[in-house]
């Protein structure tokens, strides 16, 4: 299947193909419609229902030919329409990027949807993938310290507040001597974070956040290009 997507692709050339993931192993090739084929893609309603007759689609596959391996502002709109996992071919690899609702404005559910879910959530749309790992309510009162144990193994290091960018990792400790609460630099000093009981949201980073953060982490293979796509989302929730 890899290397009938990648052909696919080829054949293509400046248009970006487009096409199903089937039962998580067929590829169905399909045509892209759309007026403005080397930017966009659009697949038309007899492709679709001809994709669902062979089976369940698990995926929507397309191109960026000359883009960017991130999806797009119109990518990740259309993603949250589908519900489904997108996978993107961009220089001659596949970027599989699974369902992410919108990072602003999240119901917080602890071990579901919680700043940990936004911190990693962030980051797949960038192109890395962290470990769901199971973190039981109230875990940093139990003597565990989840953030600190796994930053350094996930490829992060440590930087200086004086050096923060976009897409850093904050580090606090809230009401409790362990770090508990995670949360994402976006420039013009504002962070993204999700705190119980609240909606996921932009916060100053001031204040009380200053007051009580703990640590500033960057991943070492983190590059400016890669924000774009938390932007993208950012831009997506705020519709």
């Amino acid at each position: 299947m890899k290397n009938k997507i990648l052909n696919h692709a080829k054949q293509c050339g400046e248009a970006e193909c487009c096409g199903f993931v089937i039962d998580n192993k067929t590829y169905l090739p399909c045509n892209n419609i759309s007026s403005t084929t080397a930017e966009t893609f659009e697949i038309s309603p007899d492709d679709w229902i001809r994709a669902e007759q062979l089976g369940e689609i698990t995926a929507i596959v397309h191109s960026h030919p000359n883009g960017l391996p991130i999806l797009s502002e119109a990518d990740q709109f259309y993603q949250q329409q589908t519900g489904l996992p997108w996978w993107l071919v961009c220089n001659d690899e596949i970027h599989k990027y699974r369902f992410i609702p919108p990072l602003l404005g999240r119901e917080f559910k602890h071990g579901a949807v919680d700043c940990y879910t936004l911190f990693r959530d962030a980051y797949h749309l960038c192109g890395f993938d962290f470990p769901n790992f199971h973190r039981d309510d109230d875990w940093w009162h139990n003597g565990q310290n989840l953030y600190l144990d796994n930053m350094e193994s996930n490829g992060f290091y440590q930087v200086s507040a004086s050096c923060l960018k976009n897409g850093d990792v904050i580090l606090f400790s809230l009401n409790s001597n362990a770090v508990n609460h995670a949360a994402i630099y976006i420039d013009d000093n504002l962070i993204i974070h999700h705190l119980p009981n609240r909606l996921s949201k932009r916060d100053l980073f001031s204040g009380y956040w200053l007051k009580n953060y703990h640590s500033i982490w960057r991943h070492k293979k983190w590059q400016p290009l890669n924000f774009t796509a938390i932007l993208n989302n950012m831009a997506i929730s705020t519709k």
